[in-house]
């Protein structure tokens, strides 16, 4: 907003650009004053100040003056509308620090606000026009530790001074930014604890980091009480009602992100019984809290999009799992929610304080109330939609209803924002822009596996008996990632009748040749893949015999594995996209000892880690697997672990519940112990506890739900007396 007819008018930006050159001249005391002065036109220039929050600034820095050219008793309503120095003193602080826009229009709701409330009108933006450059440097700056009363009446216009509009603006500003600060700072120190890590786990690095580490009765502490333990107790893999409850560490978070959202949406609020727009203190509370809650939940979105995409840039700076983020994900969904409920709620009580139902019902034929009551909506039918039974029971109905609705979502809220003129619509872009950057990531991730993905063929092979399909992919050599242990592949297959739908399977292995042939049995070598040792074009074919091809083991229960199960009855090539690697690699073999325990397909997770461990260190390794198929214990070791078995410092025991009759496990290495039991858990964590001393040991868990809340809380208990180094790591995938 400009005034006009000022003759010879320097703006108020353009000094204080030449107060701050003039401060790096002048004596070291003056340039952090300078320096703050600063901020208003960098702001303005950058739109770092938000229109609203400029004009509600300039209001909240002069409602406490009083003129003497009005009663100085009366309410702030009164003495904003009836005093001409306190409009005058108004206008400039607008002309001086807003733009035009945001101007014009505080200017047009005071001036509403004066003619419903008092019947007067004030006056037009000429007052000031007689203003000039010299006048405003002249005029007094108040700041916000002066006292104007009724008692002590100015009889001049004035400004606030740039350090307490300053303050109001980072005031109004600072909980809308908070939320998105949390969280950058939760993953500074993912990023922090990552590359403290790495380094520490760096041979070269490690022996001079040892003096710099945390004292070792620390550590564990920090995990027998923090990191490690179930939030209540002992489940936190296996479902509580309907859904999950996450690790104590990730519910703290969690809980102090709440609380932020809480003191943000209740406090910091100045009720008056001269409001501007409500007199009534009801009506003040409930258009606040409700503008509060709506914006903290607007702002929530980019969280919410970015921590529920597969490519999460955060994933990758912390190197934290998929679920990790996956429930910080869901619980900001869910807290943004309540927050969009509290807000609907508030401005329709407020509506029917101001005018009654009918006030109401005439709400209804304007486009931003009925987008934003259909967002609500809509995301209140998301909760339910999502909850843990949906997600593992109707995976494919929870992601197409889970995409609709967020679809729907984004478009009603940004038709419920266009009221403000692009002031939110940023809040709409960039989670599009997330997703859309994750549809492109996935893209480049099927073409980096082969520049031809349609033409992958996979040998797929279901063995009835093991209740298993093994599935053998070639790798391109134009791969520029290889698998490496530990890491997943999503799964597109195309000859399915669904082929839209992509799974994730973590590779049980990588070898030279096909493990798999339907013409040829002998057993073969599981060997993770080494980078340099790749070639081959990525299709079967004898003139493809030295192609590096990766191996999934599948278990079929229902939906895709099950018609992948009946696509494989009778062995056959089948045409797959392949999406990945994605998932981390632990570095397993810096331990002294790693013990491995893992239910059914979960000893899919110590396959891929053997060539790792089985390398020049040659690991210790215990291997506890708890299976209920001879079948499937008859492949993995014939196929996959032969190497691994007739090495030293490698153990195999089957706990096996029950067996198939017809399908007997032949002789098996010395290694190889049998138990006709399930596994105790705490026992074997104990005697490896014994084994390390002094060392380090990782404790890896890949089965049941029941099973990996069992490892977590022995190891948990382990840690209250164990004198060696102990972490844990779960390679359990949860939606």
């Amino acid at each position: 907003m400009r005034v006009v007819d000022r003759p010879a008018k320097t703006s108020l930006r353009a000094k204080l650009h030449q107060a701050v050159n003039a401060a790096a001249m002048g004596p070291p005391s003056l340039k952090p004053q300078s320096a703050l002065l600063f901020l208003i036109p960098f702001a303005l220039a950058t739109g770092v100040i938000p229109q609203g929050f400029c004009a509600e600034s300039c209001q909240n820095c002069l409602r406490s003056v009083r003129f003497n050219d009005s009663d100085p008793t009366a309410s702030d309503l009164v003495h904003s509308c009836r005093s001409r120095l306190a409009l005058s003193s108004t206008y400039l602080c607008l002309d001086l620090n807003c733009g035009a826009q945001s101007g014009h229009q505080a200017l047009r709701e005071h001036n509403a606000t004066c003619q419903r409330t008092l019947g007067v009108s004030i006056p037009p933006l000429s007052i000031i026009a007689n203003f000039t450059s010299d006048d405003i440097s002249r005029i007094r700056r108040i700041s916000k530790n002066d006292s104007f009363g009724p008692e002590q009446p100015l009889c001049e216009a004035v400004v606030p001074s740039s350090e307490f509009f300053i303050a109001w603006v980072e005031t109004l500003d600072a909980w809308s930014l908070a939320t998105a600060v949390f969280w950058i700072f939760v993953v500074t120190i993912g990023v922090i604890n990552r590359t403290y890590l790495a380094l520490y786990h760096s041979r070269g690095l490690r022996h001079s980091l040892c003096s710099t580490r945390i004292p070792k009765g620390s550590r564990a502490w920090l995990k027998r009480n923090l990191i490690l333990p179930a939030t209540f107790g002992y489940r936190c893999a296996q479902s509580v009602w309907w859904c999950t409850v996450p690790p104590r560490i990730q519910s703290l978070t969690i809980l102090v992100f709440l609380i932020m959202n809480v003191a943000f949406t209740v406090r910091g609020y100045r009720v008056t019984s001269g409001n501007f727009y409500f007199h009534d203190v009801i009506d003040q509370l409930l258009r606040y809290v409700s503008d509060r809650a709506g914006i903290i939940s607007f702002v929530n979105f980019p969280v919410i999009w970015l921590f529920g995409v597969r490519n999460n840039v955060a994933l990758w700076l912390t190197g934290w799992d998929f679920g990790t983020f996956n429930n910080f994900h869901r619980w900001c969904a869910r807290i943004a929610t309540i927050e969009a409920v509290i807000h609907s709620i508030g401005y329709i009580c407020l509506a029917i304080r101001y005018g009654g139902r009918d006030y109401l019902f005439l709400q209804v034929f304007k486009w931003y109330w009925n987008a934003g009551l259909m967002a609500m909506t809509f995301m209140c039918l998301l909760l339910p939609c999502s909850v843990y039974w949906m997600r593992s029971q109707h995976y494919e109905a929870f992601l197409i209803v889970h995409i609709v609705l967020s679809v729907l979502l984004l478009l009603t809220m940004l038709g419920h924002v266009s009221i403000f003129k692009g002031q939110f619509n940023s809040l709409f872009w960039i989670p599009a822009f997330i997703w859309l950057s994750d549809r492109l990531m996935r893209l480049f991730r099927i073409f980096d596996f082969n520049p031809q993905p349609w033409c992958t063929n996979a040998l797929a092979v279901n063995d009835a008996s093991a209740n298993i399909v093994q599935l053998s992919i070639p790798i391109s050599n134009r791969a520029a990632c290889k698998p490496q242990p530990g890491r997943f592949y999503y799964l597109m297959v195309l000859d399915d009748t669904r082929c839209w739908e992509s799974h994730p399977f973590t590779v049980a292995s990588a070898s030279a040749r096909p493990p798999l042939n339907p013409e040829d049995s002998d057993e073969q070598t599981s060997l993770l893949f080494a980078a340099a040792n790749s070639a081959g074009s990525g299709n079967y074919g004898a003139k493809h015999s030295s192609t590096d091809h990766m191996t999934f083991l599948i278990r079929p229960y229902n939906s895709f594995t099950s018609r992948l199960r009946d696509l494989a009855v009778n062995a056959r090539y089948l045409k797959v996209l392949v999406e990945g690697p994605y998932g981390n690699t632990h570095p397993l073999h810096m331990y002294s000892h790693v013990v491995f325990i893992v239910g059914g397909t979960g000893v899919i997770t110590p396959l891929s880690y053997l060539s790792l461990l089985r390398g020049e260190r040659r690991t210790p390794t215990e291997l506890h697997w708890a299976v209920r198929e001879s079948a499937l214990v008859q492949i993995v070791t014939e196929r996959y672990l032969d190497t691994a078995l007739g090495s030293s410092g490698f153990s195999l025991e089957l706990y096996m519940s029950s067996r198939s009759g017809d399908c007997p496990i032949r002789q098996l290495p010395s290694q190889v112990r049998q138990q006709p039991r399930r596994p105790h858990i705490p026992e074997i964590i104990a005697s490896a506890v014994v084994k390390v001393c002094q060392g380090s040991l990782a404790v890896v868990a890949c089965g049941p739900e029941g099973m990996v809340d069992d490892t977590r809380l022995a190891v948990v208990d382990a840690l209250k007396s164990a004198k060696c180094q102990i972490d844990y790591f779960q390679e359990s995938f949860h939606w």
